[in-house]
């Protein structure tokens, strides 16, 4: 019996292994990368960490792809940013039908970060909502590049 129970233990832990090393970590200033709602994660750039990222709330309420709705709906999507000083400040991203703005299939926002401009760009939310899916875990995809 004890074997058992060490053997599933060893099984556990070999899984939660292997899902922390799916999501990044860290991502390079320029480069689009994917990120889960609660997950942090640090943008570097040359020989330093710039800032970091973590995904407050995704919400989305896009029409299934698979069905024909009146309204196409959004995905609204919540990123903390956080400077070297830890200060943080919220912004919020929206694709879709985002009234009273015109649709869009991404949004870039900018941020000042310790004393540095940075635009920060939601690429996609996935997966896209079909009638036959109620996924509810979603992730975002992102970009961050240096500001004008």
């Amino acid at each position: 019996m004890t074997n058992y129970l060490y053997a599933m233990v060893a099984v556990l832990l070999l899984m939660t292994q292997c899902q922390e090393d799916v999501s990044p970590r860290s991502a390079e200033l320029g480069e689009a990368f994917t990120m889960a709602q609660g997950q942090v994660l640090k943008v570097s750039g040359a020989e330093t960490d710039l800032l970091g990222l973590q995904v407050e709330e995704v919400t989305d309420s896009r029409c299934p792809k698979d069905v024909v709705c009146v309204w196409y709906g959004n995905a609204v999507v919540k990123v903390k940013v956080l400077g070297r000083n830890k200060k943080g400040q919220s912004v919020t991203f929206c694709i879709g039908d985002c009234r009273p703005e015109p649709m869009r299939n991404k949004h870039t926002q900018t941020v000042d970060v310790d004393g540095q401009e940075y635009e920060i760009t939601l690429l996609d939310v996935m997966p896209y909502p079909s009638s036959d899916s109620q996924e509810t875990h979603k992730n975002v995809k992102l970009q961050v590049s240096k500001g004008s």
